[in-house]
C-alpha cells in the first residue's frame, strides 16, 4: 500500500494535501475521483496532481517535500 498526497494550486487557491492509501496510482486516482464526485481527466485539467508518492515510513525522523518541490531545485 503506498500513500499518495494530492494537491492542487492555482492562482487563487490550494488544496491539499488530500492523501488516499492504494495499491497503485490508478487506484489514488480513482478514490481521489469518488471524493471529489469528478472524473480522473477532468480532475487533471482542474490542476489537481500527486505531489507526493509514500510507500514506506521513513526508518529515522525527515523532512519529506512534495516531488514538485525537488523538481523545482534540481532546475
Amino acid at each position: 500500500m503506498t500513500l499518495y498526497f494530492f494537491e492542487r494550486i492555482t492562482e487563487d487557491d490550494f488544496i491539499g494535501p488530500v492523501i488516499m492509501a492504494a495499491p497503485s496510482e490508478d487506484e489514488a486516482w480513482t478514490l481521489l475521483a469518488a471524493r471529489e464526485r469528478s472524473e480522473r481527466g477532468a480532475l487533471e485539467a482542474l490542476g489537481w496532481q500527486i505531489a507526493q508518492e509514500l510507500a514506506a515510513i521513513p526508518a529515522r525522523a525527515a523532512v519529506i517535500y512534495p516531488s514538485h518541490y525537488r523538481n523545482a531545485i534540481l532546475r
